[in-house]
């Protein structure tokens, strides 16, 4: 071996070691913490996007660190930087926007109602209440504070109506613990209230489920349509970061899958969306609308 060939051989072999140890002395990105709001309960959570997340977590090349959080407790935390993208319904993420700002990423497309949501005022089919008047005096169970289809939108179609519910109603109430979009609609079947507030597509799901039948409600008023759930980032997340993890879900198919503790799982179907697409801040117009007329958060006046 000549004098030439043994110099670029020495370089060759000292720039092969430079870049392997560059990628062993590389250090690893931070952990992504995702948090993702609790529907009906944690474990149920769990069982739906614990295959998104390990997807994620490869697409992104990063450990993703998940927490299953309740809609009134958001936006303290993220006031405390506890997570970098969110999950969670409309209303939330218009809590957290006007508090400390936030970034969207995409929202989710349900397999059956779509990228919209909404609430319904709803009673039992042989129930005299037949139009939002005839709920003078009568009693009436909520949802979720924070969820848009539990309770703002209902509060807001009867304000819509020219009826204030604070006078309308004989009283009201809002269910505590796990699974409370179901326990309303039991509420309602066995009689334990005159009418509660509903989520679109609740009750088809349920009936679909063998646990009630659809012709036993019947709908008194309808909400216009409200985003759906959505991803978004916290002001401290950069927009590369942001960015990726947007993609990712804009890109992710009926044909993604993910293993969970040696299963393989479909994302989408265990997720029980189609898909998710791009969404802009004028989407969630109609929640700051909403909440405003009703005096709630983030703009209740006192």
């Amino acid at each position: 071996m000549g004098r030439f060939s043994r110099i670029m051989f020495v370089v060759l072999v000292v720039g092969t070691i430079g870049v392997v140890a560059k990628g062993f002395l590389k250090p690893p990105l931070p952990s992504l913490r995702v948090a993702f709001q609790v529907c009906n309960s944690v474990e149920e959570n769990r069982q739906r996007f614990e295959p998104l997340g390990a997807w994620l977590e490869k697409k992104l090349g990063r450990k993703v660190v998940m927490s299953h959080v309740n809609t009134f407790d958001f936006v303290e935390r993220a006031q405390r930087r506890e997570f970098d993208v969110l999950q969670a319904n409309g209303y939330v993420y218009v809590n957290i926007k006007a508090k400390i700002g936030a970034t969207l990423l995409a929202r989710e497309v349900k397999s059956d109602t779509g990228k919209d949501t909404g609430g319904l005022i709803v009673v039992r089919a042989d129930s005299p209440i037949r139009k939002l008047p005839d709920l003078k005096g009568k009693k009436m169970v909520f949802g979720p504070v924070f969820s848009p289809g539990g309770y703002l939108t209902q509060y807001h179609t009867m304000l819509l109506a020219g009826l204030d519910p604070e006078e309308l109603l004989g009283g009201y109430t809002f269910l505590p613990g796990a699974w409370q979009h179901e326990r309303v609609v039991y509420s309602i079947l066995y009689g334990a209230v005159d009418a509660g507030a509903v989520k679109v597509g609740d009750i088809e799901r349920m009936e679909a489920d063998g646990k009630v039948r659809k012709s036993d409600f019947r709908v008194v008023a309808s909400s216009e349509p409200v985003p759906n759930c959505t991803f978004f980032a916290l002001p401290h997340v950069d927009a590369a970061t942001a960015g990726k993890v947007r993609d990712a879900l804009l890109r992710l198919s009926p044909q993604d899958f993910a293993e969970v503790d040696g299963e393989r799982l479909n994302v989408l179907k265990r997720d029980g969306v189609s898909g998710y697409v791009a969404t802009e801040e004028t989407e969630f117009e109609v929640l700051r609308r909403m909440a405003r007329t009703a005096n709630l958060p983030p703009y209740e006046r006192y």
